[in-house]
């Protein structure tokens, strides 16, 4: 079981997030709609999973973002992202994401981004999560 916090997409989204990972047994402790939400993550033991939907490009989610994740070497972000671009993969990456999520996604690629390593599944490197288009419409 993992600790996840939502941040960021709108109300349908979180809640969308917010029950597949409870239907795959992780805990949700926190939801914020938007970049401020971050600097109320909560505190404490390591392994805190970070959803992030995001426009990361916009001004007002860089650096809540780099604040949120960068000191805290024990929070894995996860960037949930609508584009394909190379440059929003140097982005994540810059800005200390874990990995990075493409929409569409299918369930199974959430649920293994937001297992940690330490369960015993091994979360994919930020260019393994990319989201498949190759599923039956």
């Amino acid at each position: 079981m993992t600790d996840v916090a939502i941040v960021g997409g709108s109300e349908e989204t979180r809640l969308l997030l917010r029950g597949l990972a409870r239907l795959h047994h992780h805990r949700v402790v926190f939801e914020g709609p938007a970049p401020t939400a971050l600097a109320d993550l909560p505190k404490g033991p390591d392994g805190l999973t970070v959803l992030i939907d995001a426009d990361i490009e916009a001004e007002e989610w860089a650096d809540p973002i780099e604040q949120a994740l960068r000191p805290h070497p024990g929070r894995r972000g996860i960037l949930i992202a609508p584009s394909r671009s190379p440059r929003v993969e140097l982005r994540a990456k810059e800005l200390g994401f874990a990995a990075v999520l493409r929409r569409p996604f299918a369930v199974h690629e959430l649920v293994s981004v937001l297992t940690p390593a330490s369960e015993g599944s091994s979360t994919p490197p930020p260019e393994a999560a990319t989201g498949s288009d190759d599923r039956p419409p």
